[in-house]
């Protein structure tokens, strides 16, 4: 009561105090209404309108990514989450948030998106791909068990397409563990599950590849090998012809340095196999087949336009190491010259259709740097380690068709 009469007791000897203080009740009624207002705004009409052009704005910001424009993607992106919480668009602007943080080097600002796309957004239809980059860095940060939990989930959980990355993660493992069968089998189902020519399938084929060629080569017998006794009159080239391999991958799979050195009783381990090869044009691409599907795929440089490598079916001929290089207009470039654009490797691709050219071939090259484009003379140039590897592998006659581009299904192999 004291208060109320000495407050009214002020105002009556000084009429503007009580005006002064009316009004600031005022403002402060109206702030209190206008946030309010604004928060309901920004709720309901704002955020609305960002959820509403989000799938836009992501759009335009994976375009940015994939142009290397990282900068103008983050501008758009960091607005996006911090305003939006959609399942439907919100984790995969944080995934491609993580993606530009990880270029840019930004690892703790990558794994914190991760972590919030992963686990915030559990029934997004983005939530498989967000685990298993998330489980991704956790691997790489060493956190095992928390990055396997996360694959197991997803490879439990999720649909074919989005299980693959789970697979090539168990064939990592596996690999580190030294169990290359385990690893196969694990590498095998993500390139089949995994959707044709994606980033995923690819990433499954080259650790297949790499293992399957691993196992072929090494001394460990593997459920596809066999064994042949050395007869006294053997020499490696005869019985390479006689089991359908090459001396090369008898040499390598049994430790031979010197293939003379052979002692009757002797046992070599061997895969039979019948190999193919499918050139893929448009892409620079070779390809490794066997009944299985893929074994293997090799990057290529191919004929510049207008010597473009001619599309049909051809198969190896004679092989050669070291070969010399008769050059049109030159005359012969001899072995280990600098200019001898085969370099160590030559297989002839003997055509196999009327009309096809008879001078190209498989070979290595002195020019590594044009792998991958349109710059040879017609033949298919590759890196000498790996021509090298090829060579060891397949042998004469074995198919090969360049086609433009290759779709599963064709030659009657389930290709992914």
């Amino acid at each position: 009561m004291k208060r109320r009469n000495s407050y009214r007791n002020v105002t009556q000897k000084d009429p503007s105090l009580g005006r002064i203080l009316a009004v600031l009740t005022g403002i402060a009624a109206l702030a209190y209404g206008a946030f309010h207002v604004f928060h309901w705004a920004d709720e309901n009409y704002f955020g609305g309108r960002a959820e509403a052009s989000a799938h836009e704005t992501v759009g335009e910001a994976r375009d940015l990514v994939m142009a290397g424009r990282y900068d103008e993607a983050r501008e758009m992106l960091e607005p996006l989450v911090s305003r939006v919480s959609h399942a439907g668009v919100t984790p995969e602007a944080l995934l491609l948030l993580a993606k530009v943080e990880k270029e840019a080097g930004n690892l703790d600002e990558a794994y914190a998106y991760l972590q919030r796309a992963a686990k915030d957004f559990p029934r997004s239809p983005h939530q498989p791909r967000a685990a298993v980059a998330y489980a991704g860095m956790l691997e790489d940060r060493g956190e095992m068990d928390a990055a396997y939990a996360l694959y197991e989930e997803v490879r439990a959980n999720a649909v074919p397409e989005l299980r693959a990355p789970a697979y090539t993660a168990f064939g990592r493992r596996a690999e580190r563990e030294g169990d290359l069968f385990a690893a196969r089998d694990y590498y095998e189902q993500a390139v089949k599950e995994a959707a044709w020519n994606s980033e995923e399938w690819n990433e499954a084929l080259d650790a297949l590849g790499e293992v399957n060629v691993e196992l072929i080569f090494s001394r460990t017998e593997t459920p596809e090998s066999k064994v042949y006794e050395v007869r006294s009159g053997d020499n490696l080239t005869a019985i390479g012809v006689q089991l359908n391999t090459t001396q090369g991958l008898l040499m390598r799979a049994n430790g031979i340095d010197d293939p003379r050195n052979l002692r009757v009783g002797q046992r070599l381990k061997y895969t039979p196999k019948d190999f193919r090869i499918v050139i893929e044009r448009s892409t620079n691409r070779l390809f490794l087949l066997d009944n299985d599907g893929i074994f293997k795929r090799y990057y290529t440089g191919l004929g510049a336009p207008g010597s473009e490598t001619t599309l049909g079916s051809y198969r190896i001929g004679n092989k050669q190491k070291d070969p010399t290089w008769f050059k049109p207009g030159y005359g012969p470039i001899p072995p280990n010259h600098p200019d001898n654009e085969l370099a160590t490797r030559w297989m002839p691709m003997v055509p196999e259709e009327e009309g096809l050219p008879t001078d190209l071939g498989i070979h290595g090259t002195i020019a590594p740097e044009t792998i991958g484009t349109f710059a040879s003379n017609g033949c298919a140039r590759m890196h000498t380690e790996e021509v090298e590897e090829l060579y060891d592998i397949v042998v004469r006659a074995t198919p090969v068709d360049v086609v433009e581009e290759i779709e599963p299904g064709m030659f009657g192999l389930d290709l992914g």
